[in-house]
């Protein structure tokens, strides 16, 4: 996963952040001030969220 990808996110991610839409796109990586390595600032449903790396293992990119 890169800066401008489009993902797709889990709908556990979703009902988390009681958000509407299920695509974010990846804005930027950012750093982390205890010891893991980032997290991602992603906008979705025209909010600004952070969410962990993980999403890298769980989000579907579908902008390819």
């Amino acid at each position: 996963m890169k800066v401008g990808d489009v993902i797709k996110l889990q709908s556990g991610t979703v009902k988390h952040w009681g958000l509407k839409s299920e695509v974010a796109i990846l804005l930027e990586k950012l750093p982390r001030s205890d010891g893991l390595e980032y997290d991602w600032l992603v906008m979705t449903d025209g909010r600004l969220i952070e969410l962990g790396r993980q999403i890298e293992q769980s989000a579907e990119v579908i902008s390819e």
